[in-house]
């Protein structure tokens, strides 16, 4: 928060050069009313508030903070909102702005005939001289605090920061490189730095003797350092530096980050899942690329890391990225990267792109479908040359990177519509892999919610057992439009909503109680009232779904053209309406 009291010295020292300049006396409040800085007889009401701190009072400076207007009055007597109470006479006020901020007011103000005559002629050209003033106040106060800002993320930095003269002196260093050194502050600053050193390390690391950005490893009595060495013209040298074990840590950890996603993390038994696994599984091992489709949620970036951790990359990153999430004017730029000076706002030193920190491994463009037609064309190029061009680049830096693709759209729609490129389809869809609906998964639905389950119970530190039997049964019968994402989602949920041990229908997500509240409702059934006793679960859920079916044919007939209908009234697919028919005898 911009405050004046943080620069109090600069403000007394303005008022001071405001008097000696105009010879009058000036008065300098703050936001809140309170008078920071002051000459003459304002020197002893520093600290006091004006106008009794109100302001809502609408008195003159409190209207002054809220409109941002300027003050001019020649005989602030005939002022009704003015306070007096030093005996003034005139006063020439200005607001104390930064951007769209009133952080305070400088008055001007005569007390003798004489100021108010000489103020009367001058009033113009006084008031300019406070804006300037008003101005000084306003950029030294940023300054102040851009400098407590940049001291503050310096000593925050998670690398050492050294900084020497043209002599190789140190004049500055933060929190990090005390800790890593082990030395107080006070003690290395004015030390030569081939005193904690070796000095020919640094002589080579272009230190001492000056020279371009560079990058070396050095070794110190107790440890290995990675150090980068930053030129700063007419002043010297900044060294920035880490311990060369974390360094090895952390690349090891981004290397390596997918290591543990293997096809075993992907869950299911049934055929349709165990086929779709064992074909990902024999791609794995090729560099084709491939093009994963299938409905939202279903699990297409899973079986991507899967891929890549089975494949000969798997030691080298893989590096996901949500075409359909990133703006297109910044997509460009995240998947190629850009040379300094690329476009304003860009980095001083250039960034690299996706592509590049892939090197090596594995990239992964989800949502493909969503990106441009104009970054098409780059993409193309990079899966046909193997290079790739940063924005604002000339040069071509070849790339070694496997691609894998990802979209729930038909790609085929958008070629026809002039959407998507036909080449570039053709190029991402080498090896196509579909991944299956949770509808078409048989019984997988009733392992994936157990499973969820147990994963939620340690997450939430819950203690549910399991689901109701006709909570199962139903959810087992779902749809499930969202897949696997959805049934997350619906098992999180209902882990919070149980009160006790076993989750019940009513504990479910409303949008899906909402679908089988209005399956029920079609058939004459209240789920929240349904009896139990006396009849097995297979019993209670057959006569449900008897009931449920055989109502919504009552109303689109039992032609074929009828049953398409029901089954997509019902959300099901036709293939599952036809085999409920058999097992309930209908």
């Amino acid at each position: 928060m911009l405050s004046l009291s943080s620069i109090q010295n600069t403000v007394m020292q303005v008022a001071e050069a405001i008097t000696a300049a105009l010879d009058m006396e000036t008065e300098i409040v703050d936001d809140q009313l309170r008078i920071i800085g002051g000459t003459g007889r304002y020197v002893k009401k520093i600290g006091s508030m004006e106008e009794d701190g109100n302001l809502e009072s609408g008195l003159l400076y409190a209207t002054i903070l809220k409109t941002g207007r300027e003050y001019v009055c020649m005989d602030v007597r005939k002022d009704p909102n003015y306070n007096q109470k030093e005996g003034e006479v005139a006063e020439i006020s200005c607001p104390i702005q930064v951007e769209n901020q009133i952080i305070g007011i400088i008055g001007l103000v005569a007390f003798t005939p004489e100021q108010q005559e000489k103020m009367s002629a001058r009033s113009d050209t006084y008031l300019n001289f406070l804006r300037r003033m008003s101005e000084l106040i306003a950029s030294k106060l940023i300054e102040s605090q851009s400098n407590s800002k940049l001291a503050s993320m310096l000593e925050s930095m998670p690398e050492g920061l050294l900084a020497t003269d043209g002599d190789g002196k140190i004049f500055s260093c933060n929190f990090t490189c005390e800790m890593l050194l082990n030395r107080k502050r006070e003690e290395m600053v004015g030390m030569k730095i081939d005193r904690l050193f070796p000095k020919d390390d640094f002589f080579a690391l272009g230190g001492i003797a000056g020279g371009q950005t560079r990058t070396k490893e050095i070794l110190s009595k107790e440890n290995r350092f990675f150090f980068t060495a930053v030129p700063i013209p007419g002043i010297g040298m900044m060294y920035l530096f880490q311990d060369m074990e974390e360094v090895a840590a952390k690349a090891s950890q981004l290397a390596h980050t997918d290591s543990g996603t293997t096809f075993e993390n992907i869950l299911g038994q049934s055929q349709t899942i165990i086929e779709t696994k064992r074909r990902a599984l024999q791609v794995s091992g090729s560099d084709s690329t491939v093009l994963i489709t299938g409905e939202s949620g279903t699990g297409k970036e899973l079986f991507a890391r899967a891929i890549h951790s089975a494949s000969p990359r798997s030691t080298g990153p893989f590096i996901s990225i949500n075409c359909g999430a990133i703006p297109d004017t910044l997509l460009e730029s995240e998947l190629f990267g850009y040379e300094k000076g690329a476009f304003t706002g860009a980095a001083t030193m250039g960034k690299p792109g996706k592509f590049e920190i892939a090197n090596k491994g594995t990239i992964f463009l989800d949502e493909i479908g969503d990106m441009p037609i104009h970054l098409q064309v780059k993409l193309l190029h990079v899966l046909q040359n193997k290079t790739i061009e940063r924005v604002g680049g000339v040069v071509p830096i070849k790339i070694d990177v496997r691609i894998i693709a990802a979209t729930n759209k038909h790609l085929e729609e958008q070629i026809e519509k002039g959407e998507f490129r036909e080449d570039l389809y053709f190029r991402l869809n080498v090896i196509p892999l579909v991944i299956p609906p949770l509808r078409e998964r048989g019984g997988d639905i009733d392992l994936l919610l157990l499973s969820t389950l147990a994963r939620f119970n340690q997450l939430l530190g819950k203690r549910v057992a399991g689901f109701d039997p006709l909570a199962m049964k139903l959810l087992s019968e779902y749809e499930w439009p969202g897949n696997v994402r959805e049934l997350e989602n619906a098992v999180e949920y209902a882990v919070n909503m149980a009160p006790g041990e076993e989750i019940l229908v009513t504990n479910l997500p409303p949008r899906i109680q909402k679908v089988l509240a209005a399956q029920g409702t079609e058939a004459g059934i209240d789920f929240a009232s349904l009896s139990t006793k006396g009849k097995t679960l297979k019993a209670q859920t057959d006569t449900i779904h008897r009931k449920i079916i055989a109502a919504c044919l009552e109303e689109t007939g039992e032609t074929l053209e009828g049953k398409r209908k029901a089954a997509d009234l019902l959300g099901i697919s036709e293939s599952t309406l036809y085999r409920r028919l058999r097992e309930l005898g209908m």
